[in-house]
């Protein structure tokens, strides 16, 4: 009997269809760039899952056959709690802030499964342990700041017996592949979905260097730098205005002056969000 070789899947990736709040521009990438990056890196499977939008995962899907890849569409849909859900295998978009349990309901109603990405994060835009309601947990998260949040994940996922599943939650093309899922199935969507509520997943996960972390911050705060400079005028008094201004001016000189002072900021931010998350997350079962 042959043995059946695992897809290697990408479930939680951004194109420049997501938005952020204060930083306008998150995604970085079209969904064409995305779709052929991910098969260059030798992924099989990549879901787009957007923020609130469904028209990366409908462009992405229109090209998938081109590169020779199984595209999923999704959404990273917030709910009215103010916390996320991934929905997979949607065949139309998910208006958000609706309840946990009627985004739960909606995606399901389309076919779609849902999967709790980074449950435990230290921004609180995790589900928590309402994760176990959904059909997977994202026990691994490529860029998670706090890093013991993964282990949390991924503990109550198997004392619970919950399919488990990894994401890079990628916003630029070289983010992708990070948080890998390997996925024991036929290439087609369907039979990936099913694969995943059965559990037949193997996660496959490590951190995206704060390199790649800090060059695709400092693109968003450039590509957004109108939008930055208003809102800091608009919501910031002295001496934070000056400060944040500095920044932003220093923001536009990177890679070459501001270089160094950026990396040491997002190796500071890494290991303050560690530190925290260390002491918040109990490490005992």
């Amino acid at each position: 009997m042959l043995k059946v070789k695992p897809l290697k899947a990408e479930l939680h990736a951004h194109t420049w269809y997501s938005m952020g709040e204060k930083i306008k521009v998150e995604g970085i990438h079209s969904p064409e760039q995305l779709v052929r990056h991910a098969s260059r890196v030798g992924l099989d499977v990549l879901a787009i899952t957007d923020h609130n939008v469904f028209n990366g995962a409908i462009e992405a899907e229109k090209v998938a056959k081109k590169y020779g890849i199984v595209v999923i569409k999704g959404e990273e849909i917030e709910t009215a709690e103010g916390k996320h859900v991934i929905g997979l295998g949607l065949s139309e978009y998910i208006a958000p802030r609706k309840t946990f349990w009627e985004t739960l309901d909606t995606i399901r109603e389309q076919g779609g499964i849902a999967i709790a990405p980074h449950p435990f994060d230290i921004d609180n835009k995790g589900v928590g342990k309402k994760a176990l309601a959904c059909d997977a947990i994202e026990v691994f998260n490529a860029i998670n700041k706090d890093r013991f949040s993964n282990i949390r994940a991924k503990r109550l996922a198997k004392k619970k017996n919950v399919p488990m599943v990894a994401g890079s939650d990628a916003h630029c093309v070289e983010m992708l592949g990070y948080g890998k899922t390997e996925i024991i199935s036929e290439a087609d969507t369907e039979s990936v979905l099913k694969a995943i509520k059965d559990g037949k997943t193997k996660v496959m996960g490590k951190y995206v260097p704060v390199r790649i972390i800090k060059d695709w911050s400092l693109k968003r705060v450039n590509y957004s730098y109108i939008a930055l400079t208003h809102y800091i005028y608009e919501n910031y008094g002295l001496p934070k205005r000056l400060i944040s201004k500095k920044l932003l001016q220093l923001a536009r000189k990177s890679p070459k002056k501001a270089d160094f002072l950026f990396s040491a900021i997002a190796y500071a931010g890494l290991f303050g969000a560690t530190i925290y998350s260390a002491f918040k997350t109990p490490l005992r079962k």
